[in-house]
């Protein structure tokens, strides 16, 4: 990756001659590849993303599935620590809203649906009761720009999804990737 004063060049991405620019000229497949992985290398964590170069396993692969194996996300709450692997799907650059008060038939299309009118809607995700597979009550929608996010929570608040009209808050979780501790087969968890 070519840095200038310590911070990453910006690439930009062009498959087709002509799409973004007159002078833009036409990518080959290696090159949008390497292209490809210079960008998804701005969202591992600085110790990954300084391995990875351009022919790196970990660049061509997606920055969730490389990041579960080796990372999860810390979290604790009601007196209890437990790690959460399943927030590392979340840009933590993008702006995120609880949305509480979902009826039990919810279900993720629902959600991503309901806010599909703001361009800048990224991801959205409904919880699951792990008994009944059905919906939790609460789920997460995240968008990359902070208009559609402001104007998300004023239009959406107290609208109808399903049978109940939702509650939105700001999620507070902060995403942070944390090295997984590796442990030796032979060790068993101590109580402390």
């Amino acid at each position: 990756m070519t840095k200038v004063k310590g911070k990453p060049k910006r690439v930009r991405i062009s498959r087709v001659a002509g799409t973004d620019a007159p002078s833009t000229p036409q990518m080959s497949d290696q090159e949008y590849a390497a292209a490809l992985a210079q960008q998804q290398q701005a969202y591992m964590p600085k110790n990954l993303a300084s391995k990875a170069g351009p022919s790196s396993s970990l660049a061509n692969s997606p920055a969730t599935n490389s990041l579960a194996e080796t990372h999860t996300v810390k979290r604790e709450g009601g007196g209890k620590k437990w790690e959460d692997p399943s927030l590392l799907e979340w840009d933590p650059t993008h702006f995120r809203l609880f949305v509480g008060n979902l009826s039990g038939e919810v279900t993720t299309e629902n959600v991503h649906r309901a806010f599909q009118k703001y361009k800048s809607l990224s991801k959205a995700k409904v919880v699951k009761d792990k008994i009944s597979e059905k919906c939790a009550g609460y789920g997460f929608v995240s968008f990359s720009d902070p208009d559609d996010y402001f104007k998300a929570f004023k239009e959406m608040d107290g609208k109808y999804i399903g049978n109940h009209p939702v509650q939105l808050k700001r999620a507070k979780t902060e995403i942070k990737a944390v090295a997984k501790k590796k442990t030796k087969p032979y060790e068993r968890a101590r109580p402390y």
